[in-house]
C-alpha cells in the first residue's frame, strides 16, 4: 500500500458568540485556535484517512517536505515520525486504521 495523494485545508471555524465570549476572557487563551489544517491521505488501494492541526497551537502547518516524504510511501512506515506534523501523521494513522479494518479505540 502506497501514499497516493495528499490534501492540505485550512478552515477557519467561526466560534459562536458564547465561544468567543469564553475564548477571550480564559487565561489560556491560544491565538487563532479556530484555524485548523485538514490532512487527506489518499493510498494506491483508494482508502482515505483524515487528519487535523490546530495550526497556532501544535506545529503549525504540515510542510510541503513532509507531504514529499510521505508521498509514494507506505503509511505504516511512516505513522510514528513525529517530524511529519500532527496533521498528517494522525492521517496516517486513520488510514493505516481503516486499511486493518482496526476501530479507533483499539
Amino acid at each position: 500500500v502506497k501514499v497516493t495523494d495528499i490534501e492540505r485545508i485550512v478552515v477557519d471555524v467561526p466560534f459562536t458568540p458564547r465561544q468567543q465570549e469564553i475564548t477571550t476572557q480564559s487565561v489560556s487563551t491560544v491565538y487563532n485556535w479556530s484555524i485548523l489544517e485538514l490532512c487527506r491521505v489518499m493510498t494506491d488501494t483508494g482508502h482515505m484517512g483524515w487528519g487535523e492541526t490546530v495550526m497556532h497551537y501544535t506545529y503549525g502547518r504540515v510542510t510541503d517536505e513532509s507531504v514529499n516524504r510521505v508521498l509514494g510511501s507506505s503509511p505504516a512506515e511512516l505513522m510514528n515520525d513525529d517530524s511529519l506534523g500532527a496533521g498528517l501523521q494522525m492521517a496516517l494513522f486513520d488510514v493505516v486504521g481503516k486499511i486493518l479494518e482496526v476501530p479507533v479505540y483499539e
